[in-house]
């Protein structure tokens, strides 16, 4: 089935939790194990954001990216979807939407997120800085990364 994209609905909230949790525990539960009773926790709300799109095939939702103005908030795909192209998808589609309105698009990467660098490198995206965010409630590193879009 190829990969389709859509704008997120409300319906789609219990799967988009599920799937924040799955990918961030398995993309960085081992050094944050804290982590995983917060996420997993289906009062923990999905961060506020401008638009959320999902990518889904045949219906079943594979992964999602969450942005505000120019920034990237979340790019998350469920681990048995990792590896057939979901990432990159919802990349190229904020790419195009962020592009009308923004010259260049930010995000930021937990330094224990290689992979999640990787594949952003890949894509064309520039470490800019390092910086230190809370992530409820906890300080964790994290990378500024850019890209033009022009």
């Amino acid at each position: 089935m190829p990969i389709a994209i859509r704008d997120a609905r409300p319906d789609d909230d219990p799967r988009l939790h599920a799937i924040h949790a799955a990918a961030t525990m398995s993309s960085y539960g081992r050094q944050l194990p804290w982590l995983e009773p917060i996420l997993r926790d289906p009062a923990t709300p999905l961060e506020i954001v401008e638009w959320t799109i999902v990518a889904h095939d045949a219906g079943d939702l594979l992964g999602y990216a969450a942005v505000t103005a120019a920034h990237l908030e979340n790019l998350y795909v469920d681990p048995a979807a990792q590896g057939r192209g979901v990432g990159a998808a919802l990349l190229a589609e904020v790419e195009a939407r962020v592009r009308a309105r923004f010259d260049e698009l930010t995000l930021r990467c937990l330094l224990a997120n290689g992979d999640a660098r990787r594949l952003y490198e890949r894509s064309g995206y520039r470490v800019r800085e390092t910086q230190t965010i809370v992530l409820h409630g906890r300080p964790l590193d994290a990378w500024l990364m850019a890209k033009p879009l022009g």
